[in-house]
């Protein structure tokens, strides 16, 4: 797909007012493959995971608050673990 790299990173906005940005994630679940990608959604102190069609991503306005509700905190997802975080304050 030529759009895949300007496609990456996006940002919106929730009902709450929050700002999330959602990244793609290279890990996508083996049975994926070729028709799903991984998305990382992150805002201040939460970071949560969805896998999605790649019909539903690659959009000039994919769903949003859809994607956030059917993701799952980061590290709880099947096979999808969580990035590290940095422990500096510990």
């Amino acid at each position: 797909m030529e759009h895949v790299a300007s496609m990456t990173e996006r940002k919106f906005t929730a009902e709450d007012g929050r700002t999330w940005t959602v990244r793609v994630r290279p890990e996508v679940r083996r049975n994926e493959v070729g028709n799903h990608v991984t998305l990382e959604l992150s805002t201040h102190n939460e970071a949560r995971v969805v896998s999605c069609r790649s019909t539903e991503w690659y959009l000039p306005e994919p769903d949003f608050p859809a994607l956030l509700a059917h993701s799952v905190a980061a590290g709880a997802s099947r096979s999808m673990a969580a990035r590290s975080a940095d422990t500096s304050g510990d």
